[in-house]
This record gives C-alpha cells, sequence and structure tokens, in this order.
C-alpha cells in the first residue's frame, strides 16, 4: 500500500529557465503556438520528465504522454496584457535560471498529473507584470496525461487519493 503522509511531504530544489512564447517541442511548424504563455522549462535533453512518467507507470501501471513543452511549470497561461508591457518583461526575464522547490509525489485529477511547486519569485513575476500572484491552478510541474488507453484508470488513482484524505 501507498504512504499518504503529506505532513512530511519530501521537498526537493531544481532549476529551470523562464521562457517568454514556449514553442511545442516537436511541433516545428508552429501550429501549437500559445501567444502571451509563460513557462519554466526543465531543458530539452532533461531526463526529469522520464524518469517521474517511469515511476507513475510503476506505481500505477499508466503510460504518460508527454507535455507539448516537456516538463514544464506554467507561470502565465494565456492572461492578456499589453503588448509593451509583455516585450519589456520578455526582455527581462526571457531564459533566466530560475530555481524552485518541488514536492516529489506525483498528483493527480484524473485527467493530468503534477507535482506541486513552490517559489516565491514566481509569486513576484506575476504580480510585477499585473497578474495575481498565484494563478489559477497554482504553480505545477506537468509530468503528462495518462495516454487514452489509461485514462480511466488514472480517475480511478485519483478517486482512490481522494478516498484516502490526498487530495490533489
Amino acid at each position: 500500500m501507498y504512504s499518504l503522509d503529506l505532513e512530511n511531504e519530501p521537498l526537493v530544489e531544481y532549476s529551470g529557465k523562464i521562457i517568454f512564447d514556449p514553442k511545442a517541442l516537436a511541433d516545428p511548424s508552429g501550429k501549437m503556438f500559445k501567444p502571451w504563455w509563460v513557462i519554466v522549462h526543465l531543458g530539452k535533453d532533461n531526463d526529469f520528465g522520464l524518469f517521474y512518467s517511469w515511476l507513475y507507470e510503476r506505481q500505477h501501471g499508466i503510460i504518460l504522454q508527454r507535455p507539448a513543452f516537456g516538463p514544464h511549470i506554467s507561470v502565465v497561461r494565456g492572461e492578456e496584457i499589453e503588448k509593451d508591457k509583455w516585450e519589456s518583461f520578455k526582455s527581462l526575464y526571457h531564459q533566466k535560471d530560475l530555481k524552485f522547490i518541488y514536492e516529489a509525489t506525483p498528483r493527480t485529477n484524473g485527467k493530468h498529473v503534477w507535482l506541486r511547486v513552490r517559489c516565491s519569485e514566481l509569486n513576484d513575476l506575476r504580480e510585477q507584470m499585473g497578474y495575481k500572484r498565484e494563478g489559477v491552478w497554482g504553480f505545477h510541474l506537468t509530468l503528462g496525461m495518462p495516454t487514452p488507453l489509461y485514462l480511466e484508470r488514472n480517475y480511478d488513482v485519483w478517486r482512490m487519493y481522494k478516498n484516502y484524505g490526498r487530495n490533489t
């Protein structure tokens, strides 16, 4: 049985780069481009996502699809501001290295799988840009979605987490 002790959740420090207007990793045509997005990217050749996909499959028997941007933290998700203001922040922060802390245990809502993230610098950046300090979903590191074959099974994992007090 899985340990659901959230009082002693392991915290890990990691780093990535702030990216404005990110491009999907496997989309040379640019059709998946989404304006007004800022992410923290962990690097194209990083094994972070592969490790957590492997771990999730080992624990739950569920294969995850890789996110379009690879494993990432969404900072701004399509929330428009004045173009000049956007470009100003982009010139200051694009490609900037950033350290953050994440909770090591994957979470799910039945459809997506992620790790919770803590980073006051991201809260500050959102506030400086004129957004609420934390977005609607809170900061999280997106690991992926179950492949369609495993989607119903992942809902079962989510229900188990909820029933045992480990809410997403």
